[in-house]
Formats: C-alpha cells, sequence, structure tokens
C-alpha cells in the first residue's frame, strides 16, 4: 500500500499507524507512542512549536442535567472529509500538510487496518482543541455515527500535578479508571466507539502553565443513528 506521493515529506508513519496492536480491555483502544515521521520527537517538537494559536472557540455544556458535560476551545480543520479552507491560512505549512494527510485515502486505509473497521463510507473530522484551567469532558461515551477516533498531543512537559488527563475507564463511574494518559508530546491513541467505550478528560489544573493541546480526528458514519438527547453530526461539541 502506497503511503502518499511524496511518503518522503510525510508528516505521518502509516505502517507504524498499520501496525497498531489494540487491547480489548476494557474495550478496544491502543496508546501509540511513535505515529510521526522524521528524527526522533522532531516532527512533534515543531508541530508544538507551531500548533495554530487563531480561530478556537469555547464550546461548553455545564448543565446539571445533561449527560455529557465539558468545557474546550476548537478550531475546525476538517470537515465532512474535507479541510476547512476558513482555518488553513493561519496553519503552518508542516501544519496544512498534515490536515491534506488527514484527509487522504491513505490515512483512512491505515487507521481501518490497525482497527478491523471499516470505514469507507465515513466522513473525516478533525479539529484542534486547546484545554485552559478548569477545562474539562465528563465521562462519555461517543456518539454511535462517531466509529473510531484518534489524537495526538502536543504537550513537552505535563507534570502529574496538572492533572487533565484522559482516564479509560470501565463504567460510566469517573474514579473506575482502567488507563490513565497525560498529553505528552507526540503521543497518539486511538479509540474504537462502543457502547462501553467509557472514558474522560479529568479537569485541568489551574497551576498549569500551557494549555493541553490536542489533535482530535473522528471517524463519522453518516448513516448511523445517534443515541438520544446526544448533538446531532457537525454540532461543536467537546472531546478527548
Amino acid at each position: 500500500m502506497s503511503d502518499g506521493p511524496d511518503s518522503s515529506r510525510a508528516v505521518l508513519d502509516l505502517p507504524a499507524l498499520r501496525r497498531a496492536e489494540l487491547t480489548e480491555r476494557p474495550y478496544r483502544w491502543a496508546e501509540l507512542p511513535g505515529t510521526l515521521r522524521g528524527a526522533p520527537g522532531e516532527t512533534a517538537r515543531k508541530l508544538e512549536e507551531e500548533f495554530p494559536t487563531q480561530g478556537f472557540r469555547l464550546t461548553e455544556r455545564t448543565g446539571a442535567d445533561s449527560e455529557k458535560t465539558y468545557r474546550t476551545r476548537n478550531l475546525p480543520l476538517i470537515e465532512q472529509g474535507r479541510p476547512v479552507a476558513d482555518s488553513l491560512p493561519s496553519l503552518s505549512p508542516l501544519w496544512r500538510r498534515l490536515v491534506g494527510e488527514l484527509a487522504s485515502p491513505d490515512y483512512r486505509a491505515a487507521v481501518a487496518e490497525a482497527t478491523g473497521r471499516p470505514l469507507d463510507r465515513c466522513l473525516i473530522e478533525a479539529r484542534a482543541v486547546r484545554y485552559g484551567p478548569g477545562y474539562w469532558i465528563a465521562p462519555h461515551t461517543d456518539r454511535a455515527d462517531k466509529v473510531v477516533t484518534q489524537l495526538w498531543y502536543f504537550n513537552s512537559e505535563w507534570p502529574a500535578r496538572w492533572q487533565g488527563t484522559l482516564r479509560i475507564l470501565g463504567s460510566p463511574a469517573a474514579d473506575d479508571v482502567r488507563a490513565e494518559i497525560a498529553p505528552r508530546r507526540g503521543s497518539s491513541v486511538l479509540l474504537v466507539r462502543s457502547a462501553d467505550s467509557w472514558h474522560s478528560v479529568t479537569p485541568v489544573s489551574p497551576a498549569a502553565a500551557q494549555d493541553r493541546r490536542t489533535l482530535l480526528v473522528h471517524f463519522v458514519d453518516p448513516t448511523a443513528g445517534t443515541a438520544a438527547g446526544d448533538p446531532p453530526p457537525g454540532a461543536r461539541v467537546g472531546d478527548v
């Protein structure tokens, strides 16, 4: 399988992604240390330095009657499978190249091979996400149409006292923690959606000296239904 027309300049390491080994506990997911090309850590370092700063919008749901509460700031990068034209001018050349790769058939095929899920009919949605102090996402499973999620983190340091960790949960209970992932630069996580794929992001501490920076990708099946009460496809919502 091709890695694209100019794999020598590629940002994503698609062979490494295809070799991902997912655990089945408590559902199908994996933490991946090396899915970016280039000298060890160099591409991730540059992506962190050039992480977008403009165009972010606050999205939140804080009502006590809401099943899923969150507060994040989001910049759309890909919508309905296409790069967002209004967002591209503010991105560095490296970030624009990464967005192009995420929208490509080769990336889709690599994620399908890694997860074993057919993704041909899915639309790719991607956004950059910033979590400031106090930002969080409560325990939830993704909508039924979000077949697979992949995310990357871009923080060169993230001491435990800053909190803001991704928690893989065994149930809706916030303390039923099966794994906890700090947002360290260059690391990636794959999540395969199921009725049991509970996860959350703990509130970022007021002591955090930088935003928690995430690149988030969803493979959205437009033919799938969504759970009652969930926002419809395309809504501005927070995520991991």
